[in-house]
Formats: structure tokens, sequence, C-alpha cells
């Protein structure tokens, strides 16, 4: 991850370094001496193998002894007359390279040693902040941590010139042997350090912290004296929370002192990790000069180029080395030096994480409770499988009936039904036919122009009236002869119309439901595809609730889905908010007048921590980001890199990257 920074963040730097800065001399000019041929033909090779992509470390030191050897004097002393323009040309565009190619490496150095540091930070701080993650952590390190106790025992004994026998290690021996000072506090003794080692920086453990505090809520001294009998009552009841809350501190006192190391350790890494950043954003600063250096003539003066390298020198060697030395008179030289200091930074580096012990724990010691409980486990579900197998077995087969069966009945055939719907149209069995209708009241007609006729004596005028009447629904003047008929109903029934009014009634009653038939009908036609559809409705809901979850699940645990999943684009969002607070409030400012200034320059640490967040910015849009989005997202992480740019320049530049990229943009930073 840090070495795409670094190549972003030196190329315009290895550009400048890869031209020679003087003219080339012409061909006769080239065949002055043997030995300048010979000088140009090698520094010539050294420019051509420093150019390619991919130069180890071990590259760059061969490179600075060749130079040492057939090194002109151009960089050895102050007087240039007499030497060959071309060759003076040819090696400081060598030394350029070098000063770049070391310059880059000491970037990539504490870059990485930075985000390993703060990795490892950012663990001891998710293990502190979980009481089942601290659970977890003791048991893991519980073997180290008898280890270191036994061997405590054993060394104590030994000091005192005592036999190391079963015996003395027993519980009274161990007693007599570690006696505390004090009963009313526990400092950290030897066994206790060796239990937990980060109390070696305590003075002392005040035994204070396994009381409770004094509750507000006690009852008042009046409020007691009220009653007698409430009084043993109340006493009876604080004592017991007393004694519960004193038990429970006492059986957490093991997670809190596991707490408490963790939390040592994250700040131990913090501190470290702003030592490390704060070397960074100097070597950053130094990349305007550099840039200057490398495109200026190759008739610099070796003054400026010494002390370039020697601000250099003294940012990534260590104070006793920068302090103890006066500073080098030749470039080369320091050249030479700080390409043999690089290496071992490393090394220096992993060897403090070690002895204070920082790092996270090994991965055996992570996994062995899991490789401890999984063989017996293993061994219980292979012995009992007869029992729980079957069971298994049923289960999937229920749930395979019950997913096709859900699928078949409440989404193939639905949505089949939907596809017939559309393609029958009107065509489909109705609840009454039009023709049928029809009949009905064309009897209707008849049989209410006959009454008419035989009763009532209409002529064929009247009778035309009344069948476009029936037609319309009235039936009045037959109403008016049923009427006549209700008032003797014996007689009519015998003698008179009763029964065929009777059955006119009837009829039209017919009728009626006919036609309130063939309304429903039309209806039921008009929203046919509505019903289809609301019947599938729920199931399609349902399969598209499902599908998104999974689609959530896979891309919030895969890390896929858009822009690298939901996870990645809130550690996006963490880094542009990490980024806004260094540049609104500095760790550590030149002065309080300079960090008040919008336009102040950021200091050294704020730099390095800066671009411990912008690292894992550009890593991020390198690798999720698709080219449309990416390439006007790193233009603006790349203004941010720009060390020539003050706090108000790049707070614009933030507020430009959340209009564009947040929740009112791309959505780069929405989660």
């Amino acid at each position: 991850m840090p070495s795409e920074f670094v190549g972003h963040f030196t190329r315009p730097l290895t550009v400048n370094a890869s031209r020679p800065s003087s003219p080339l001399r012409d061909r006769t000019s080239l065949q002055a001496t043997d030995a300048h041929d010979g000088r140009k033909t090698d520094l010539h090779a050294l420019l051509v193998k420093l150019s390619r992509d991919g130069s180890t470390r071990h590259d760059v030191r061969d490179s600075i002894e060749v130079l040492r050897k057939i090194s002109t004097g151009v960089f050895q002393s102050q007087d240039v007359n007499g030497v060959d323009s071309e060759e003076a040309a040819l090696e400081a565009a060598v030394v350029g390279k070098l000063t770049v190619a070391l310059y880059a490496d000491a970037l990539d150095v504490y870059l990485r040693q930075a985000t390993q540091v703060e990795a490892e930070s950012e663990w001891w701080s998710d293990v502190e902040n979980s009481r089942i993650s601290l659970g977890l952590y003791l048991v893991q390190t519980l073997p180290s941590r008898l280890i270191r106790v036994f061997k405590t025992i054993v060394e104590t004994l030994r000091q005192r010139q005592l036999p190391v026998t079963f015996s003395s290690l027993s519980p009274s021996s161990i007693r007599a042997l570690f006696l505390s000072p004090s009963h009313f506090t526990l400092k950290p003794g030897l066994l206790t350090t060796a239990f937990f080692p980060h109390l070696r920086h305590q003075p002392s453990l005040s035994l204070a912290v396994l009381f409770p505090a004094s509750t507000s809520q006690s009852l008042s001294r009046e409020d007691l004296s009220k009653s007698f009998i409430l009084k043993p009552v109340t006493r009876a009841y604080r004592r017991f929370t007393h004694s519960v809350t004193l038990f429970a501190r006492f059986l957490d006192l093991p997670l809190e002192l596991t707490r408490q190391e963790c939390r040592h350790h994250r700040k131990m890494l913090e501190k470290l990790r702003d030592e490390r950043a704060e070397v960074l954003g100097q070597l950053a600063q130094l990349r305007t000069p550099l840039v200057g250096l490398t495109s200026s003539s190759w008739n610099l003066s070796k003054k400026e180029y010494t002390s370039f390298l020697d601000t250099l020198n003294r940012n990534v060697s260590t104070a006793e080395k920068a302090n103890s030395n006066s500073p080098p008179s030749s470039p080369l030289t320091l050249l030479a030096i700080i390409s043999e200091t690089l290496p071992t930074l490393d090394a220096t580096h992993t060897q403090l994480l070690k002895t204070q012990h920082l790092l996270r724990p090994s991965t055996l010691t992570r996994i062995w409770p899991s490789l401890l409980v999984l063989p017996p486990l293993s061994l219980y579900v292979y012995n009992t499988q007869t029992s729980w197998v079957p069971a298994i077995i049923e289960m999937v087969k229920d749930g395979k009936e019950t997913v096709h069966g859900f699928v078949q009945g409440w989404l193939v055939d639905p949505l089949l039904d939907v596809i017939q719907t559309v393609r029958a149209g009107g065509r489909r069995e109705m609840l009454v036919h039009e023709e049928g209708v029809l009949a009905d009241l064309e009897s209707l007609e008849r049989m209410t122009v006959s009454l008419a006729r035989d009763t009532l004596n209409y002529s064929a005028d009247q009778l035309e009236a009344l069948a476009e009447k029936v037609r319309m629904g009235d039936l009045t003047p037959v109403m008016q002869v049923y009427e006549e008929d209700i008032r003797t109903p014996l007689r009519s029934a015998l003698t008179g119309t009763l029964l065929r009014n009777a059955f006119i009634q009837v009829q039209k009653a017919k009728v009626d439901i006919d036609q309130a038939l063939s309304g429903i009908d039309r209806l039921l036609k008009s929203q046919e595809l509505t019903f289809a559809f609301v019947g599938v409705a729920p199931a399609l809901a349902i399969v598209w609730t499902l599908l998104d979850l999974v689609g959530r699940v896979w891309s919030g645990g895969r890390g896929r889905g858009k822009y690298g999943g939901r996870r990645r684009r809130r550690g996006v969002w963490e880094g542009m908010r990490r980024i806004e607070r260094l540049l609104i409030q500095q760790p550590s400012g030149p002065s309080p007048s300079a960090s008040d200034q919008d336009g102040a320059p950021l200091s050294a640490l704020s730099t390095g921590l800066l671009f411990l967040s912008l690292t894992r910015l550009r890593s991020y849009a390198l690798r999720y980001l698709p080219p449309n989005v990416r390439a006007p997202f790193l233009e603006d992480l790349s203004d941010l890199e720009d060390t020539s740019l003050g706090r108000d320049a790049k707070l614009r530049v933030v507020d430009r990257m959340w209009r564009c990229w947040g929740t009112g943009g791309e959505g780069v930073f929405r989660f």
C-alpha cells in the first residue's frame, strides 16, 4: 500500500532527475581521451540502470560505490574548471537519480512503519472496546502469562538460593516468598507484573477500585427514623448490595487489568505512530526543495547538495548518529551513509515492537483455543451423527418441498395466469351472457303487453309506448292492476289477473338479477389484470426482499457491490472525517499563532498523519472505484498531498470532496 503513494509522490522528481541538465557535446569532442570516454560510458550505464523501474537497495548501493570510484570531482570539490561538461552533466544526473531513489526509499520505510503501527493500534483498540474480545484475549494469552509467572518464581528461588522443588511451588511457599507489603494497597509485585507486564509502569494499584462509590439514592437519616422496622431491613439490603458489588468487581478485575494492558499498548503505539508520522512529514516537506535541486543546472554548488543530503540524513538517522558526528563534506559520502542507514531501520523498528510487546499475539496464540476445542468437538459430532443426521436430512427435504410449493403455487402459477390473461384478453367465461339477458327482457315485455291488451284494452300506440317503458324498467300500469287485484286476492286469484301479475313480478326480478350480474361481470372483466397482479404481488415482494438481503450480505461481507461495499465506504468516510479534523486542529503546530493562520503550512506531525489517511484513500480508489470516478478522486487526493498548499486551501479541497463524493454526489462516502 505505501509503495503506491510513494511512487505517485516522487514521480515528478524521477522525471526531473532522469534528464541531464547540460547539452551533450558533439561526436568529435567525445573522443578527447580514453579516460573521459570510459567514465562517460560508465556514467551513462549507471544512469540507464537507475532509470529502470524496480531498482533495489542493492542496485543503489552498488551504483554509489561505482560513482565514488569514477567520480570526476564535480561533487568532491568546489573547483569544476577543466571538467568535461557532458561528463559533469551525466554525473549530476546520476547523483540526482540516487538522491531521489534514497528519498523515495526513506518515504517508503517510514510510511510502511507508520502504517503498520497504526494497524496494530487499531487492533488493540478493537480488543479494548469489547468485553468478549477482552475475555478471549485473556484466554488466548493465558499460557504465556503462566509461563512468565513460573519463570519469575524459579528465578526468585535461585536468587535466594532456595531449591526448586514441587513443595516450593505450593501456594503457602509462594505466599511466603512474595510477601505483600500492605493490606490496603496492591502494589504491582513480581507475580502481578509477570501476569500483567504493563503494571511495571504503574507505581501502585489502589484497592479503592474494588469498593463501590457512595450512591445518592441512599435513604436519609430522617426517612430512616420514621420507621423502626425499615431501619434493619435497609441496613441488610445495603450490606447485601455492597457484598454483591464487591464480589462482581473482584470477578471483573482480570478483565479490567486486561483492558488497561490493551490501553497501554494502544497509547504506546499511538506515540510511536506520531513519531514515525512526524519524520514522514519532515521527509514530505523536503520534496519542494528536492524538485528545485533536481531541475537545476549541472554545476550546482556542492554546498546546496550537501545541505539537502545532510538534512535527509538527520531525518532518517537515529538521534545518536545524527549528533555524534559532524556533517560530512561530500555529497557522495552522505549518499553512502544514507544507503547504509535505511536497511537497518526496519530491523530496528521490528525489534522495538517485539521488545516492548506491542505487536498483536501470534497466529498460533490466537487460534490455540480453537485447536484445543476442535478435535473433541469433531469427535462428538462424528459419534452423534446417527441421531442428528436423519433429522437434518428430513429438515432439508421439508425445506425443499416448502420452497418448491411456494415457487410453484405462489410465484410461477400466478405469473402464468397473468400471461394467460394478457394473451386471452376478454375471451373468457362470463357470469351471465348478453343473449340471455335480452331474452328475459323480451319475455317480460311480451308478458306485460299481453296483460295490458287483455285487461286495460290498450290501443296499438299505447302498447308500443308501454313496451318502451318496460325496456326502461317502468311497469306502472301493470303495478296499478296488481294493486287492484290485491284488494280482493281470493276472487282475483280465481277469476282475475292476480296470478299473471305475480308471474310478471317474478320475471321482472329475474331481469333485474341478470342485469346486476352483467354489470358485475363487466367490472371484473375491466379489473382482471389488476386482480392477477394482486395475487402474485406478495410472492414477488418476498422474493425481492430475500434477494436484496442476500445481495447486501454478499456485498458487505465479501467487499463487493458498489464502491467496495458498505464496510469499506464507511472506512473511507472515517478517513475523510479524520483528514478534516487534522486540518482544523493540528496535533502540534510550530506556534499558536502559526496554527491559527488559515494559510499557514501544516506541521510535520499533521502532514505525516495526513499522508497516512491519504495513503488508505488512494489504495481504496485504485482498487474499488471505477475509472470515471477514480481519476477525479485521485486528483483531489493529489491536491491534499501537495505540501505547498496551506490549511485553508486544503480545507476547501475537503469541502469539494464532501460535496462531490459525499451523500449529495457519487455516494463514495455514503454507507
